[in-house]
């Protein structure tokens, strides 16, 4: 008998992804029909979401409604998506699961190590195209396109991850965080990405090239506009590999070596990487969305 590799009873075990990774590089089916399972729980908080949406219509003014409310209904709807996705489900798991197979299935098989010792899967290089997401508030409303987003930084996140000892949940979501889902990646004055996907500011010991912009600080839970200097980097790998060495300075040491999303970005915010008071919480949350775990989970097949 293969592995366990069925969805966890809580939505926020963010190391729910390992055992389908590993069963996907062995070609083990499962891992496909568990991607299905996890798409489906994905479709079905979203049809909460609208449900929740069109209920706040009807609420507001209600002074039970607070951010602190609707924060803790969105970790309850995320639970029951996985309740509700248990076992037979709806069906939809199954219809995808038969696609995935039939389009998928007679690869897996194959799947296996070169004389490297490398799978294929990670041996392939991936394309990485640069940012191009205009100056914007993150909090656009123009559709954020996660999916596309993960799939461009994937490859350099796992291995900064790796070099670091996070999940790469964590940067992922960090990254995700601070650009809106690369929405609202800094660009300069002749309209260029500075492809700074974590908003590293300048400070006296860089020797880089620097950009500029107004943004958004906190002192304590008050919120304040401040013209800031900020990295600018050649190309996403550049980012990524600063990412690593700005984080390996001791400020930073209870941040790496971590594990988990969660952990991760509660050491962040502890070492003061951000004045944001729930920058811990919005990285958990973000790491524990449906939609960004289906896109983590295809990037690790």
């Amino acid at each position: 008998m293969g592995p366990d590799i069925s969805f966890r009873d809580n939505f926020t075990d963010l190391n729910s992804l390992d055992a389908v990774k590993k069963a996907g590089r062995k070609g083990d089916k499962q891992a496909l029909r568990e991607v299905a399972r996890q798409f489906e729980a994905m479709f079905v908080q979203q049809m909460l979401k609208t449900m929740r949406a069109t209920e706040d219509v009807f609420a507001e003014g209600n002074f039970t409604q607070s951010s602190e409310m609707k924060f803790h209904r969105d970790l309850l709807d995320q639970q029951m998506s996985l309740q509700l996705t248990k076992g037979r489900g709806m069906g939809l798991a199954e219809v995808l699961y038969r696609e995935l197979d039939r389009s998928y299935g007679k690869m897996l098989p194959q799947a296996g190590k070169s004389s490297t010792g490398i799978s294929a899967a990670e041996s392939s290089p991936k394309t990485i195209a640069p940012a191009t997401a205009a100056t914007i508030d993150t909090e656009t409303t123009k559709p954020a396109d996660k999916d596309g987003f993960i799939d461009r930084i994937f490859e350099q996140a796992r291995q900064a991850a790796e070099k670091l000892g996070v999940a790469v949940e964590g940067i992922l979501a960090q990254a995700a965080l601070e650009t809106g889902w690369g929405r609202a990646v800094i660009h300069n004055e002749k309209g260029e990405s500075s492809n700074n996907l974590f908003n590293i500011k300048a400070g006296g010991d860089w020797q880089g090239d620097v950009v500029s912009r107004r943004v958004k600080e906190f002192r304590g839970e008050e919120a304040y506009q401040e013209q800031a200097q900020f990295r600018d980097y050649p190309d996403l790998t550049a980012a990524f590999e600063d990412l690593v060495q700005f984080l390996s300075k001791p400020r930073y040491q209870h941040a790496v070596n971590t594990g988990s999303a969660a952990h991760y970005g509660q050491a962040l915010q502890q070492a003061g990487y951000a004045t944001d008071p729930h920058y811990a919480e919005k990285i958990a949350r973000i790491a524990t969305d449906p939609e960004f775990k289906q896109a983590v989970a295809r990037n690790l097949l």
